[in-house]
Formats: C-alpha cells, structure tokens, sequence
C-alpha cells in the first residue's frame, strides 16, 4: 500500500496550528508560520480551512511591524464551535460538566442518585445531555463525552470498581451509538493528574503527581508530559497496597491501604467509635477540633497518608505534587500536618493543595474529550482555567 507522506504531512500541520490557536491568548496566521517554522503560504491554507470550520474567532487587529506593512488580524480558537459533556458517578449521587472547546465550563451540577443501578444512572446522564442540547447555541453542539470512574480503566472498559457494576453493559458503545460522538473513560486520579497538566502548570513541568484521596485512594501520574496508565490500568492504585495496621492492638493482617485511611474508612471509624449511622460534614469538622477520640483516628490516618504519599513520591520522581480530597479542603489542618511529615520525611518535591477539588476529574474528564473530539490525542493544550478550582501552597 503506497503512503501519500503530502497529505499525512498536511494532517500533521493541521494539528500543530490547531494547537497553536489552544495555546495562545490570541495569534496571527504570521506569528503560527514563524513558531512551527512553516512555510506561510502552508498555514494560511489550513488557517482557510479552519476558519471555514468555524474554529477559528477573531480578536482584533494588530500593530504592525517597525518596517511597517499591513496590520495583522490577531485571532484565538472560538470557544463556540462546540461542548463536550462530562460525568462522575458516585456513590449516592452524580456530578455532571459540560465545557466549551477551550475548557471553559458552562454548567456543572450535581444531583443525588436516588436509585442505584446502571440502568438508571445511564438515564440521569442521558437526560442531562439532552437537556443541554435544547439549550445548546455552539455551532456543532456536542463534540464528545467523557466518564471519570472510580475504579481500574483500560482501554475505555472498566475492569474494576469498588461500587459501580455495569452488569455487562458498554458505557462507551452505549453512548457513542446514542450520541454519534466520541465517548471516553478514565480513572478519576488519573484525570485530577490530567486536569493539573492540562489547565495548571507551566510548559517546564513535565512530571507530576496528583493524590486523590475518596473513596478509596490513587495516585494519577504525568510522566515527561502524558498521563502514564501502567499495564491494564494499574499505575498509582496504592489504596490498593498492602500493609499491617499497626495501630490495630495485636494486628498482623495485612489489608489494603485505603480500608484505613480512605475518606470513606475515616468517616467509618469515626462513626464507630461515636455509635451514629450518618454524620455531616460540619458535624466532622466539628469533632475533629472538639473530641480526643475522633482527633486520635485522624491522626493515625495521617501518619498512613504521609507514608504512602511518601512512597509514590520517591517511586515517580514527581516534579510537584497535589493533593486532591475534600476532606482536606474541609480540614485544612489534616492536609498541613501531611504536609509537615512529607517535609520531615525529606520529600523533594513542592506539595499543593487542591481547591475545588469536586471539580478536578470532570475537567480532567473535559480535556480528555476535547482532544478526542478534535483529534489530538497526546498533544499538548493549554485550557481554560477554572475560577473555581485554585492550587493552594
């Protein structure tokens, strides 16, 4: 079979301009030929190209060069071309996102699930999609859809998850077939480590770690620049790592990590040991500061945090590293006092905080299908960022 090297070439080309116009606040069809060293007469036909596809958005005009000529139209990708939708299932409730191409989100909303099984979550999530679409004013209206999932992904098929069973349905073909779009899904810590690379950190960054810390705890890794996923799915699970509860008198089962000092085994021991079914958030917060017992079950769960955290710290070589928990956010104690025994332990690398952390994985989630929608997978955007989410010292 012949290869015609023009036209991959062209497809290329295609996609570093496309790029360009993610990566700048505003560009010229002159500035995009000087910084991919291509010739202008090549980028002004696929500038034509795009523009006629509406992925293009003027700004305003430019100041001319000090030899003078004509000014240049300066221009940015138009975030109206298109949305992607976005969804994470929880335990009792689902997170729903839809954002414009550029990342910008236009609505989030979470609503509880009243009844748990595949069947009724697909037709939540179905109805939020159409409900968006009557409102819908982008020019091409949904571009792709993406699913952050707790649990093991590979190859968009869930392999595993501690509450979610598809009872052998196929999300993606499902909603591809549905939809006629693109359907994506990932590990939420994966996709808190995408959301960093993609809306956050500076172009020298190219190592990073985010720890999640829910339901169960993982660790999302950007190794040289891409989500590293590790064969079939299994890279960061260190909930999944086994040790002795050395704080359990006489102990000497071993048991996953994240049964100790998950959110969820948290919450647990704390109701255990206070004799309730349900508790608040306010009302955690309130016996985290007031009660011994419940200080003493937040300080072992520290220790066990900071080793762990510790030990994904020295086995990737993150050049940062960003914790991800809402009960952090709650607590902000429980994320300093990590973070004081992280630096005791000699950890080398800058650790943050997330805020807005409800939000990470469905923007990670967004990125995901925004490059799906427009093929381009494994090059680097730079989205929108996000006012409601901040990285905290």
């Amino acid at each position: 079979m012949t290869i015609d090297h023009r036209n991959l070439s062209r497809i290329n080309n295609r996609k570093l301009v496309l790029q360009q116009l993610f990566n700048n606040q505003e560009t010229s069809r002159a500035e995009i030929a000087r910084q991919l060293k291509l010739n202008k007469s090549t980028v002004s036909s696929i500038y034509t190209e795009l523009d006629d596809a509406g992925l293009i958005q003027e700004v305003r005009q430019g100041e001319s060069t000090s030899s003078g000529g004509r000014k240049p139209n300066l221009v940015r990708l138009n975030p109206n071309y298109g949305f992607v939708a976005s969804f994470n299932i929880g335990t009792a409730y689902m997170a729903s996102m839809f954002n414009y191409i550029n990342g910008e989100i236009i609505r989030y909303n979470r609503q509880p699930i009243e009844r748990f099984d595949i069947l009724t979550i697909m037709q939540m999530i179905k109805k939020e999609i159409q409900q968006m679409q009557e409102f819908d004013q982008t020019n091409r209206g949904l571009l792709a859809i993406a699913f952050s999932i707790h649990g093991i992904v590979y190859h968009n098929k869930v392999l595993d998850s501690p509450f979610l069973d598809l009872d052998g349905i196929d999300l993606q073909g499902y909603f591809e077939k549905e939809f006629g779009v693109p359907v994506v899904l990932e590990n939420e810590a994966n996709l808190s480590a995408v959301f960093e690379n993609d809306f956050c950190v500076a172009d020298n960054i190219r190592d990073l770690i985010t720890i999640s810390i829910h339901r169960g705890i993982g660790v999302g890794v950007i190794a040289n620049g891409q989500l590293y996923r590790g064969n079939r799915g299994m890279a960061g699970e260190i909930g999944r790592t086994l040790m002795i509860d050395r704080f359990a008198t006489g102990s000497k089962k071993l048991v996953k990590m994240e049964s100790l000092c998950s959110e969820d085994a948290i919450i647990g021991q704390v109701k255990a040991v206070k004799g309730i079914d349900k508790i608040s958030s306010a009302e955690l917060i309130r016996l985290y500061h007031y009660d011994s017992q419940v200080l003493q079950i937040f300080d072992h769960a520290a220790e066990l945090i900071a080793e762990a955290s510790y030990n994904a710290i020295v086995s990737f070589g993150p050049q940062e590293v960003y914790f991800n928990s809402t009960l952090f956010e709650d607590i902000p104690e429980l994320y300093e006092q990590i973070r004081t025994k992280l630096v005791e332990m000699g950890a080398f690398s800058p650790i943050k905080k997330i805020v807005g952390s409800r939000m990470t994985s469905l923007l990670g989630a967004s990125s995901l299908a925004i490059h799906r929608a427009l093929q381009l997978d494994h090059y680097q955007l730079r989205l929108r960022w996000p006012n409601e989410v901040k990285n905290v010292e």
